[in-house]
């Protein structure tokens, strides 16, 4: 099996035999749901930051949870292969549906939204939790965040990395693009409704999309948003510099080349930072092109 990290695209990729060797030690019997003590100031640079719809917290506030109170969380220790380093990692984790009990989430919120250290985005809905089953890993090797990276890694994947697994769900690693759905540098959660922060992707041009377009939509928010905020204030990372309007121009002028660019951009741009995409289908590049230049309905 073979393991590849890329820092400038933020993703690990794994072999897909990695899906036949990860494993589930243990889970470790855990004390029933308890609510998080949110700190109102940060105390450590390993407490993870947690914004958004917090009841009792006022808006546009910024709370802080400690690594302790997250390690106090029921939790799992899971057995993962070439996760971070070749080999295998005993890792203990808190799934996200346990992490969601514990927040204050306030009226409306139906949606985690990861944050990284390098402006990467992750977008995890209640249903993709439920079905899915993401993780916060909490230690790796016994070791947390503020021993990491241990020796022989290549990159520091803290102060947290939130990963899905086939060793928990069949089939998880194997989703389009699940490497957007395993973002490391994770420094802040942001408890959000679905409709208010993706509100500007339902409305407007993109109000009455085709069906193409719409199915161009979920893949716009479940991959390119980590990187790529959408149309008007439709939420997204910000790692790349290309503003929406500038791609959606670039499609709908040159479509052939904006293809050609998602599926190979070094290809085109010999220092273009956008990983690759070369598993994208002819049917899946023009669902994208069709959401950026919204297509409408017929």
């Amino acid at each position: 099996m073979t393991v590849q990290v890329d820092k400038s695209n933020h993703h690990v990729k794994i072999s897909t035999l990695a899906l036949l060797t990860a494993c589930v030690l243990l889970l470790v019997p855990s004390p029933a749901a308890r609510a998080l003590e949110l700190q109102p100031t940060r105390g450590s640079p390993y407490d993870l930051a947690v914004t958004g719809r917090l009841a009792g917290v006022p808006a546009g506030e910024t709370r802080y949870v400690p690594w302790a109170e997250l390690r106090a969380l029921p939790v799992a220790r899971l057995r993962l292969r070439d996760e971070f380093v070749p080999g295998e990692q005993e890792v203990t984790v808190v799934f996200l549906d346990e992490l969601w009990r514990a927040l204050p989430c306030g009226p409306g919120a139906d949606v985690l939204l990861a944050a990284c250290n390098d402006d990467y985005a992750s977008v995890f809905t209640r249903d993709f939790i439920r079905r899915c089953r993401p993780f916060l890993v909490l230690e790796i090797d016994g070791a947390g965040p503020a021993h990491w990276p241990l020796p022989g890694w290549k990159f520091d994947p803290g102060p947290y990395a939130i990963l899905i697994s086939s060793a928990v769900v069949p089939g998880a690693d194997a989703l389009l693009d699940a490497s957007h759905k395993k973002p490391w540098g994770v420094v802040a959660i942001e408890v959000a409704s679905y409709a208010e922060r993706f509100h500007d992707s339902f409305s407007g041009r993109w109000a009455a999309l085709s069906p193409r377009a719409q199915a161009g939509r979920e893949l716009w928010i479940n991959s390119c948003a980590s990187c790529h905020p959408g149309p008007g204030r439709t939420y997204g990372g910000t790692k790349s510099v290309q503003a929406f309007p500038t791609l959606a121009a670039l499609a709908t002028v040159r479509p052939d080349f904006f293809a050609a660019y998602v599926r190979h951009p070094q290809a085109l741009v010999a220092n273009a930072t956008m990983p690759a995409h070369g598993h994208y289908s002819d049917a899946q590049l023009a669902a994208l092109i069709a959401f950026v230049t919204a297509e409408p309905a017929k």
